[in-house]
């Protein structure tokens, strides 16, 4: 998956959740106002998905969930694995979408 951005604790995006972050590069809309112009783009540097598994592994005892941004995780076509991935740690899973592949949500 290409993972543009990690931040390793939040308590802000995953509502009544201590979680991590992760955003995907890359996105079908560029909207004016969005604050993740490098990762909409798919300019940001990538973080490599196995260190982020191994950090969120770790830390599964003390997060509850990770929230999946971007950027548009749907365009990620490993999506699917990198999700079930994290809930095989039993952490909970929120996906942050501009709504363009509803589909791509029942695979989920």
């Amino acid at each position: 998956m290409n993972i543009g951005g990690f931040q390793k604790t939040s308590l802000l995006d995953y509502p009544d959740r201590i979680s991590a972050i992760v955003w995907t590069s890359g996105c079908n809309f560029r909207c004016p106002f969005c604050y993740n112009k490098n990762l909409a783009l798919g300019t940001a540097e990538l973080f490599p998905e196995e260190e982020i598994l191994s950090f969120l592994s770790k830390r599964k005892t003390l997060l509850e969930g990770v929230v999946i941004s971007g950027g548009e995780p749907l365009l990620q076509e490993d999506l699917v694995d990198f999700v079930r991935k994290v809930k095989d740690m039993r952490l909970l899973v929120k996906i942050d979408t501009n709504g363009m592949f509803p589909e791509r949500l029942n695979e989920l």
